[in-house]
């Protein structure tokens, strides 16, 4: 359970929108993956090419959004969360596939599970 260490306090109410902010922002990160899952077929050339660019775009998004919460917890003084963010996201082989598409989504829903037990 992830909760502030330095006390039993709660999120101060900044703390708190911040984080409910963070969460809507990782849902839309989900969508935008499940949404371009559905894309993924056998593609070749030019359109494997644009599959492969978009889920750079998505795994870039998700580090960057990982990596403002990590160093958001961190200034907050709550190291256990920010702990849950330190690590990157996976990165897809050079033929992206549906799995490449569920594991960055798995990635995101996961952080969203730490955010929802803060906000618990």
């Amino acid at each position: 359970m992830i909760r502030n260490e330095g006390s039993n306090t709660p999120l101060t109410p900044e703390l708190r929108a911040w984080v409910e902010h963070e969460r809507m922002r990782g849902a839309q990160v989900v969508r935008a993956i499940m949404r371009q899952r559905r894309q993924v077929g056998d593609t070749r050339g030019l359109e494997r090419f644009k599959t492969r660019m978009a889920l750079v775009e998505l795994t870039g998004y998700a580090a960057s959004w990982a990596n403002g919460l990590h160093d958001g917890f961190t200034k907050a003084g709550l190291a256990e969360a920010a702990a849950a963010f330190a690590p990157s996201p996976p990165f897809a082989a050079s033929d992206p596939t549906a799995t490449d598409y569920d594991q960055l989504g798995d990635f995101v829903e996961a952080r969203m599970s730490v955010l929802q037990e803060l906000l618990a």
